[in-house]
């Protein structure tokens, strides 16, 4: 009886470590899933980590290309700007001109004026003293004609000054 005892103990304890081994073995596969598991995981997010730096990568040249873009445009902007400023500047300056030189033609337009009333006064007093004149030498004529009295000293001052200017060839 200790013999059946014996190998009951031993059956039993083959069983017992038939179970044990069964469990073993159902934990070594459920721990083997769940290491591929893990491992697929890792697999996973390790390609997503590649895909983001991949992405920031691309996003920080976009960056530095928009940056470097922004700068160029605030410079152009920056040259435009001073450029307006002296197109401003020199179309001031350009109307100080022209009003000074209106101002100039201004004043020329009334010295000329001026000038042109002068001479027409001028003139008027030039016809006045023709027709004066050929008053005087038709009388001077008509006076050496009829055979009249006609004495150097005689008559209106202009005569005498007409008289003093007129040659034998005149007469």
């Amino acid at each position: 009886s200790v013999r059946e005892a014996v190998v009951s103990t031993q059956s039993t304890g083959e069983e017992v470590e038939s179970v044990e081994n069964a469990k073993q073995g159902a934990a070594n596969a459920s721990l083997q899933n769940k290491i591929s598991s893990l491992e697929e995981q890792l697999d996973n997010e390790s390609k997503e980590k590649q895909n983001l730096s991949k992405n920031s990568r691309r996003s920080d040249r976009k960056i530095k290309e928009l940056t470097l873009q922004i700068e160029d445009e605030r410079r152009q902007c920056e040259q435009y700007k001073d450029q307006m400023e002296k197109a401003n500047s020199r179309m001031k300056t350009l109307k100080r001109q022209i009003d000074q030189n209106f101002d100039e033609m201004s004043a020329a337009n009334a010295a000329k004026r001026k000038l042109q009333r002068e001479l027409d006064e001028q003139i008027e007093m030039n016809d006045s003293l023709q027709r004066e004149n050929n008053t005087l030498k038709q009388r001077q004529r008509r006076g050496f004609s009829t055979g009249g009295n006609f004495r150097k000293g005689a008559g209106s001052r202009a005569e005498r000054t007409e008289n003093d200017d007129l040659s034998d060839e005149d007469l």
